[in-house]
């Protein structure tokens, strides 16, 4: 090829212009047929104009012509993967692996290829690992953030999109993407802004109306998100627009058009891990009309859509028959809290206040009534004491069974570390208090007392038969938790288990707790503000009253029920198991012992 030729070819793709770069390398290739730049050129152009069966073949023969060149295999794979050949894209682009092991580039699309698969685990793998290859690539990063979040591996999330907000702009679906992975890591204030600046540079973007929407939807700001919404043209509407539609309208309580919505949506996308939340929400459609029937039939298609990639993170636990909890045989005997050394700890002002019980039990709720009075602070749900434990492991000790022998001096080293993982979530103001919410910290209570012995604890129940419904019902992500709430069966098991737990240490540890039931929160909201007042040594408990205006204008809520406490108080989830006796009534032999410990009816 002639240089002059080369650069007319180089200035048409370079200006878009696909059909003169397809004639100039046909010219071209009419004397020189095995030209791999105009080869190149050509299948390029013909895959600009939609014409991927032609493209595919001229990348086919490039991998004829330089089977050690590793970009035509990529190039085919790519081809490969916009025509909707999955598995033989694979296979290109694990040959230009091979080529090039190193590649970044490579390594990035095959992560691409298997996160369009819906193989997160996988995508995880591949992308750390192209991350490592080009620390400075954001694609990588992104997706490698977006399936580590999938797999319930947050802080790698983090470390992976850590100074984000200064990165450069991106293209509109990585900054789309982007945005996505900040809100999951709940850098909110960086993905809207990023997708506001977005729109300013391209103000017809559809993806930034939507992930702006859904944003939104998330922080309770309806009107900005329906707004933003009605702006993206229905032709430009695909999976995301639909989802936070039915979101919007499940929220306004348009429960008939929800289900519809969700029902056309999960015909559209299927069953995948990823879209497994999109039959939950059909799920709460369809209890909000009454129809338990419908419901059950979402839940249990959305937990067999969870369980393959669960069951691949936590093959220990695909037996109905494991323990997803196995922290509930850690515990401390009567002997054993004998033996414990008397130690210098922080009196209960200095403590924090902690908010257990089985997932679903109202502690959320809870959480956001405390958090709005002026002397306490929450920092929504966090893992730390499980980082605790871990630090007390480092330390060469037995957890629990070494707690006794642990001194003062290292009982504020697991302070410090449990301290130092609060400040990276939330900045407490002098004389203010912390609201440590985490259900299962209830497994966790011996490490709780050992270190903060004069902590104030607030065990939250509700009926068990509804707990354990709830459970079903929600969309957890942590794979150990799918696994356990995968069938009714298994959840009782799991909550009897766990209750019994608290029952057996809160008798040998003894710790200050007040037990709150859900159903007397709903029903004398003033009664129990004042009995949490005198048990926190509150004198004005108004402000829990306030909780819903509380969290309106506090606006990110990471778990599940967001959308609930923001509502005034209401007794809709009271006794709501009722409608699915049918379902929950294996269940009573199992849970009607704490029914009867905690004044609750099976009638």
């Amino acid at each position: 090829m002639d240089q002059a030729a080369f650069e007319a070819l180089e200035q048409a793709m370079r200006s878009g212009h696909w059909s003169d770069a397809e004639q100039g390398a046909r010219r071209i290739l009419e004397s020189a047929t095995d030209d791999v730049r105009a080869i190149v050129t050509l299948a390029v152009s013909l895959g600009m104009q939609g014409r991927l069966n032609e493209a595919l073949s001229l990348y086919r023969q490039l991998t004829a012509l330089q089977p050690h060149e590793p970009a035509h295999f990529c190039n085919l794979a790519t081809a490969l993967r916009a025509a909707g050949e999955l598995d033989e894209a694979a296979v290109a682009y694990q040959q230009a692996q091979v080529l090039s092991p190193h590649d970044a580039s490579v390594l990035a699309n095959l992560g691409l290829l298997r996160w369009q698969q819906g193989d997160v685990i996988e995508t995880r793998a591949i992308m750390l690992e192209a991350s490592q290859c080009a620390p400075d690539a954001a694609e990588p990063r992104i997706y490698g953030a977006l399936a580590c979040h999938a797999c319930a591996e947050d802080d790698e999330a983090r470390r992976l999109l850590s100074g984000s907000e200064r990165w450069p702009p991106l293209e509109e679906s990585l900054e789309a993407d982007l945005a996505t992975a900040l809100i999951q890591i709940e850098r909110i204030e960086v993905a809207e802004l990023r997708l506001q600046q977005l729109l300013g540079r391209k103000p017809d973007s559809a993806r930034a109306r939507v992930q702006l929407a859904a944003l939104y939807e998330r922080l309770s700001r309806i009107a900005e998100a329906e707004n933003m919404l009605a702006a993206v043209a229905p032709e430009a509407w695909g999976d995301e627009a639909f989802a936070v539609r039915a979101a919007l309208l499940l929220r306004a309580g348009q429960a008939h058009e929800a289900r519809l919505a969700y029902e056309a949506l999960v015909e559209r996308v299927g069953a995948t891990a990823a879209n497994a939340p999109f039959y939950f929400a059909l799920a709460k459609a369809c209890d909000r009309l009454g129809d338990a029937a419908s419901a059950m039939r979402a839940l249990e298609a959305g937990h067999r859509a969870q369980r393959h990639t669960a069951a691949r993170l936590v093959p220990d636990l695909v037996d109905a028959a494991s323990d997803p909890l196995p922290i509930t045989q850690q515990r401390v005997t009567h002997t054993d809290r004998a033996s414990w050394q008397a130690i210098a700890a922080p009196d209960v002002q200095a403590s924090p206040i902690f908010v257990v019980g089985f997932p679903r039990s109202g502690t959320t709720l809870l959480e956001q009534m405390l958090d709005a009075h002026p002397a306490l602070c929450s920092m929504d749900e966090q893992g730390f004491f499980q980082d605790v434990i871990e630090g007390m492991q480092r330390m060469g000790w037995t957890y629990p069974h070494d707690l006794g022998r642990l001194d003062s001096e290292a009982c504020a080293t697991l302070r410090a570390i449990y301290w130092a993982k609060v400040a990276t979530v939330v900045a407490l103001k002098d004389g203010v208090r912390l609201v440590d919410k985490n259900p299962l910290n209830i497994l966790r209570l011996p490490m709780m007392q050992r270190i903060f012995p004069n902590a104030s604890v607030i065990l939250a129940l509700r009926h068990p038969m509804d707990v354990v419904l709830s459970c079903y019902m929600q969309s957890f992500r942590a794979p150990a938790f799918q696994m356990l709430c995968s069938s009714l069966d298994r959840l009782a098991r799991g909550y009897a288990n766990a209750l019994r737990f608290w029952l057996d240490q809160s008798d040998v540890l003894q710790p200050h707790a007040m037990q709150l039931r859900y159903e007397d929160l709903v029903e004398d909201p003033v009664r129990i503000a004042r009995a949490l007042g005198d048990f926190l040594g509150l004198e004005d408990v108004s402000a829990l009253l306030q909780f819903d205006t509380h969290a309106r204008a506090k606006g990110f809520i990471s778990t599940p029920s967001y959308a609930q406490v923001v509502e005034p108080l209401n007794k809709r989830a009271v006794e709501r198991w009722q409608r699915y006796r049918p379902w929950l009534e294996p269940l009573r032999t199992e849970l009607a012992p704490f029914c009867q410990r905690f004044g609750y009816s099976l009638d």
